[in-house]
């Protein structure tokens, strides 16, 4: 018997980074559109849904396409990702270090 979960669990996870990375293009290019004519009002629920997923919608595409990749590697580099995932996740909920980061981009 031929065990191929590895095979299919990289299969399931490209078909979702493909549609993580998808949605993402769509809503940058709905705001970056939105930010010169403006059809979406501000405060909406639909715009705020917008920027709830152009904040998150990146690391969400970074964590898949890294799963994918680490999903055949040694367990030990898939730990450290795990970890790294996990921190960055964790210092986005604390709203001075993520503003303090996001100030340093802009």
């Amino acid at each position: 018997m031929v065990d191929n979960s590895k095979a299919v669990r990289k299969q399931i996870l490209d078909v979702i980074g493909c549609i993580a990375a998808v949605v993402t293009v769509l809503v940058y290019l709905v705001l970056c559109i939105n930010s010169t004519w403006s059809f979406i009002p501000e405060g909406t629920f639909i715009m705020n849904v917008l920027q709830v997923i152009r904040t998150y919608a990146p690391l969400i595409v970074v964590a898949i396409v890294g799963l994918e990749f680490f999903a055949d590697k040694n367990i030990a580099f898939r730990i450290l990702f795990y970890i790294a995932i996990a921190i960055v996740v964790i210092f986005m909920f604390f709203p001075g270090t993520w503003n303090q980061f996001v100030g340093l981009i802009k």
